[in-house]
């Protein structure tokens, strides 16, 4: 499965972003494993680098987290053709929209994202950390999935 993982699942492992975390980090796992096949954007990786730098005020941290993202993922090239496609759908979040179109144009299967709403109109299937997890491990339980009495 080629998966896109959003800036925010990849944000989550290295701020520790909880509740989202524990999620987040068995997804970054099943992509280290080789049990599917994870991508972020180029635009993603420096969104990355940008926001780790600045949140934890170290660049060498955020090198540090960068260089792990990109031993577990690859990165897709985003073309002219995407920015293109994604300018001239003038939708509201014009990164989101350009993740989505790069995305498709690759030929991913889903993007893995916490904020799911936010790419409803860009044609291409969605989950949760928790939903993929489901999908990947079905025999287990996962901590959005537990039953409650």
């Amino acid at each position: 499965m080629k998966c896109m993982i959003d800036t925010n699942i990849i944000l989550d492992v290295f701020l520790d972003q909880e509740p989202f975390s524990t999620a987040s980090k068995k997804v970054l796992s099943l992509c280290e494993t080789k049990k599917i096949q994870g991508f972020i954007s180029a635009a993603s990786a420096t969104d990355i680098f940008y926001i780790v730098r600045k949140r934890l005020g170290n660049p060498e941290k955020a090198y540090e987290a960068l260089g792990h993202v990109l031993n577990i993922v690859k990165v897709l090239t985003v073309t002219n053709d995407d920015v293109n496609t994604a300018f001239l759908k003038k939708a509201k979040d014009f990164e989101d929209c350009l993740l989505a179109t790069c995305a498709k144009s690759n030929k991913c299967t889903v993007i893995v994202t916490r904020n799911k709403e936010d790419f409803q109109n860009f044609g291409i299937d969605l989950c949760s950390p928790e939903e993929l997890l489901a999908i990947i491990n079905p025999e287990k339980k996962h901590p959005a999935q537990a039953d409650h009495p």
